[in-house]
């Protein structure tokens, strides 16, 4: 049976939760409710003593974050953004600040101007691109915004899509603790590593970082 925005609370679909038999509430990817219909339903059932149980499956936005390559100790689910290019600034304005990392879903015919959007009021941070998680054809992309925007721009995107982009970085963090701890990932990490992580921690320009990293590996001062 269909179970969509427009009907959740339909007698059709609420008929049949009376009847004492179970059901499952399942959606076409991922896990129910989340960007997906089913919030009234479950409600419903809530205030109707209809118990409801969790089935762990598939959640696209965690499925992104672990391999996203930013940290993860915090992080936000936004869901899509609003499809008008006003009130998707407007939205993106009051997220700027959020020092944790953000989780979008996107269309792909948007994925391109919602990432150009968010490098205009962003600034060009660190993101991770992925598409189709779990699926056949899935595909993960890292990097800043202004090398996935270059990368999808002519490679007509199609599929699912979750942005991962980092959170503003930690504000009292100046340059010279910043660079120290570059010099502390470079005796762990490979250059290129230290560099990324580096670039995803503190939503530095990735370029900026690498410059810092050479200066700091020929003068072999770590």
């Amino acid at each position: 049976m269909a179970c969509h925005e427009h009907n959740e609370l339909n007698s059709s679909v609420t008929s049949v939760l009376k009847s004492g038999e179970i059901y499952a509430l399942i959606s076409d990817a991922g896990t129910p409710l989340v960007s997906d219909p089913g919030y009234r339903l479950i409600n419903w059932c809530i205030q109707n003593n209809i118990d409801v149980f969790p089935i762990p499956g598939a959640c696209s936005a965690v499925a992104a974050l672990s391999v996203a390559g930013l940290p993860t100790d915090k992080f936000m689910f936004v869901g899509f953004l609003p499809p008008k290019e006003k009130a998707k600034i407007n939205l993106l304005n009051d997220l700027k600040n959020h020092l944790s990392t953000m989780i979008f879903f996107e269309s792909p015919r948007r994925v391109v101007d919602t990432m150009q959007k968010m490098k205009e009021v962003f600034g060009d941070r660190s993101c991770c691109v992925c598409r189709e998680l779990t699926k056949i054809f899935e595909d993960t992309k890292r990097g800043n915004l202004s090398e996935l925007i270059e990368y999808f721009l002519p490679n007509d995107p199609v599929g699912e899509f979750v942005i991962a982009v980092s959170g503003c970085g930690v504000p009292s963090t100046n340059e010279a603790e910043i660079f120290s701890q570059l010099k502390i990932e470079m005796e762990y990490l490979s250059l290129k590593e230290a560099v990324k992580k580096i670039s995803a921690t503190y939503n530095i320009n990735r370029n900026e970082v690498y410059k810092k990293a050479l200066s700091l590996q020929s003068k072999a001062i770590f």
